[in-house]
């Protein structure tokens, strides 16, 4: 279990919101400067990244951000929920494997 990935967790049960998405990737920076699962911490790290980039400075349409709530965030659960497990392999590959599918849905 990975103490950013409970925060991130956390974080998520909120909503994906500008303001989260923030503070998302501080989490996932400290997750990789601890050294800790940071394959996933990466990987959600770079789609939360990418999606602050697309939302920040402009209005969000709100089917945006309710496909974004709908397909992104259950899978961002996912793959967050894989770490907190211990995942590894093919179990932890598939849940971030579904997650970059997700933000390519988008």
């Amino acid at each position: 279990m990975s103490d950013w990935a409970n925060d991130v967790a956390k974080v998520l049960a909120e909503g994906l919101y500008l303001h989260n998405l923030r503070t998302i990737v501080e989490h996932c920076d400290r997750g990789l400067k601890e050294g800790t699962a940071v394959l996933p911490a990466y990987v959600i790290r770079s789609v939360v990244t990418d999606l602050h980039r697309e939302w920040d400075g402009r209005a969000v349409q709100v089917d945006e951000a309710r496909r974004a709530e709908g397909r992104l965030r259950p899978a961002l659960q996912a793959a967050v929920e894989a770490v907190r497990r211990g995942a590894a392999g093919p179990a932890l590959a598939s849940a971030l494997e579904d997650l970059v599918r997700a933000w390519q849905s988008l």
